[in-house]
């Protein structure tokens, strides 16, 4: 029998959710920098969306690579100083970046400063679930699934006004984000408190009660099912977020000051979407038909990103952004504490977050090759579109349990 963690009705776990969510936030603010400032970066560098997306992509692979492991890091270290180590990552990798003028290693300080995204997503999860009921964890989660939109509505109008408007260098942005997360640290030191438990007995510790088992979470066709959505989801809509600021300047012709608020517009629909959604599906009680809605969502939104010529239109597409980038992962980190013994939410959130940030390494790479290759509108219909068909098709062959 698996020792259920307690769920508490104290006020308390609101906050818990809060500094969660604050160092969560570190992650994405670091990401936004370089998808953000792209035309910025390329022009400073001298590099073209080829290379940029490889630049965009090294942001995920230690997030990819660490996701997984995070289930056991938590098991040994504690959810408190596994974040801590992975803002500590962003904060190191935010300083090599400021500092360099050689684009080997400003890759490299991508590298470091994607170390968080993968960590972030497993313990966030993780830390916010065991303090509310299964029933009424839709709303709390989805809240956390802001993470990443909430950053990409603050984050490029932040910057583009920094660099565009205020006229200071790209390493003020650089410098700014190892100061946040300095000081994000610092609060989650302070506030954070780790879940309880009840008691377990020695037999029960004998018998692996209350630790993470990897073999029983990962024998759930469900949780590979989310996961795979996750890959596919993120791997075309986190290339959107990647290159639309270098569509709407360079193809058309906006300033970068419009071009970064759009993608601004873009964060606020999927940072209202997020919570909405997780309210959306407790009430109506299924997580399930909420998901496929996001998905044909997610299908109209990459048809038309970019292949649209008038900016203006981009406030309308904003909502599709929004039920795309914020029912989506909403759902995704829901659903996910649903298919598994309470026991292995870490390895379930790992494994979602493993599948999560290769999509957006995969994307990144496949979306900046296509497009060098064979333009906006081809590589649009080439890479992501298929990547919402094939999310259908794992959802009618995958999840036909879920409720």
């Amino acid at each position: 029998m698996a020792v259920k963690t307690k769920s508490t009705a104290s006020s308390y776990g609101w906050v818990i959710l809060a500094v969660t969510f604050l160092a969560g936030f570190t992650a994405p603010a670091n990401m936004a920098k370089v998808t953000a400032l792209a035309p910025v970066v390329m022009a400073t560098f001298g590099f073209g969306p080829d290379t940029l997306g490889w630049v965009i992509a090294l942001f995920y692979v230690l997030g990819f690579i660490m996701a997984f492991p995070t289930a056991g890091l938590i098991n040994r270290l504690g959810i408190r100083n596994v974040v801590l180590i992975a803002i500590g990552c962003a904060a190191v990798g935010s300083v090599i970046g400021a500092m360099t003028t050689d684009v080997t290693v400003f890759m490299v300080s991508r590298f470091f400063e994607g170390a968080g995204m993968g960590v972030m997503g497993v313990a966030g999860a993780s830390a916010i679930a065991p303090w509310f009921a299964p029933e009424k964890r839709g709303f709390p989660l989805g809240i956390w699934a802001m993470w990443v939109a909430l950053a990409m509505c603050i984050c490029p109008i932040l910057y583009g006004w920094i660099v565009d408007t205020l006229a200071l260098p790209w390493q003020t942005v650089w410098w700014g984000t190892f100061v946040f997360d300095i000081v994000v640290g610092v609060i989650f030191v302070i506030f954070y408190r780790e879940p309880e438990r009840p008691f377990v007995s020695d037999e029960e510790k004998a018998a692996g009660v209350g630790k993470a088992s990897f073999k029983r979470a990962l024998k759930n066709p469900m949780l590979w099912a989310l996961g795979l959505i996750f890959f596919f989801d993120e791997a075309a809509f986190m290339a959107i977020n990647g290159f639309l600021t270098t569509y709407l300047t360079e193809e058309l012709s906006t300033t970068l000051v419009f071009a970064t608020g759009i993608a601004s517009a873009f964060g606020v629909a999927g940072a209202i979407c997020a919570p909405l959604c997780g309210k959306i599906s407790d009430w109506l009680k299924t997580r399930k038909w909420v998901l496929l809605f996001a998905l044909v969502g997610g299908t109209v939104y990459t048809a038309v990103v970019f292949t649209c010529q008038d900016p203006n239109l981009y406030w309308g597409i904003m909502i599709l952004a929004g039920i795309a980038g914020g029912f989506v992962p909403s759902i995704i980190w829901a659903a996910t504490p649903d298919t598994v013994e309470p026991d292995d939410v870490p390895v379930a959130n790992g494994l979602v977050a493993t599948t999560q940030n290769l999509g957006m390494f995969v994307g990144a790479i496949f979306m900046g090759n296509a497009i060098a290759s064979f333009g906006w509108s081809t590589a649009s219909f080439a890479v992501l579109v298929p990547c919402y068909i094939i999310c259908i098709v794992i959802f009618f062959i995958g999840l036909r349990k879920l409720r």
